[in-house]
């Protein structure tokens, strides 16, 4: 049994290493209505994973029935074709922080597009973690970047003496700020 560990260990580390990509993987912590305002604040935990596999599993027509189908009028109904696109992840948990247990509520963004996660398979004693997402179509995407900023200060004076006398002094003041996304 420790074998088949050790290998396949060995075949996730190999293939994070030569195929892996980054994702950003979302839970939702906490969730509060303000009942009196109507707002609604989201407390989300987002982790940065630099090198997760991602495959993909499949992309298939499907077709869903209208609620009366299934409920009212069998001879009248609507339904929908639509395409689903599914793909497999594969994240070590030494990715995620400690006790941190990924739920099926939870989300990815990949390549600027949303994925929910439908099923979640872990590996023997927990070493990794296989996500079946689905593509989340015409979603808003909300990215959430670490940056610092830096602000520079710089200052210049130039003056012109005669006869121990200082005339025309001329001081200048810039102040540059930059951000910097924290990979």
């Amino acid at each position: 049994m420790r074998n088949k560990l050790k290998f396949i260990k060995n075949v996730i580390y190999k293939t994070k290493r030569s195929y892996g990509l980054t994702v950003d993987y979302h839970q939702l912590q906490t969730h509060v209505l303000n009942v009196e305002s109507g707002d609604k604040t989201d407390t989300l935990i987002q982790i940065h994973i630099s090198n997760a596999i991602v495959v993909k599993a499949r992309e298939f027509r499907s077709f869903v029935y209208d609620l009366a189908y299934i409920s009212a009028n069998k001879d009248f109904t609507e339904g929908g074709f639509f395409d689903p696109e599914d793909r497999k992840v594969i994240i070590e948990s030494n990715d995620f922080p400690v006790d941190f247990v990924p739920i099926i509520d939870d989300y990815l963004i990949f390549q600027n597009e949303k994925y929910e996660v439908k099923e979640i398979t872990s590996f023997e004693d927990n070493y990794a973690f296989m996500f079946l997402v689905r593509k989340v179509r015409g979603a808003d995407v909300l990215r959430t970047v670490q940056t610092f900023s830096a602000l520079n200060l710089e200052q210049s004076a130039t003056a012109v003496v005669e006869d121990q006398l200082v005339r025309s002094v001329e001081s200048t003041l810039a102040i540059t700020q930059q951000l910097v996304e924290v990979p």
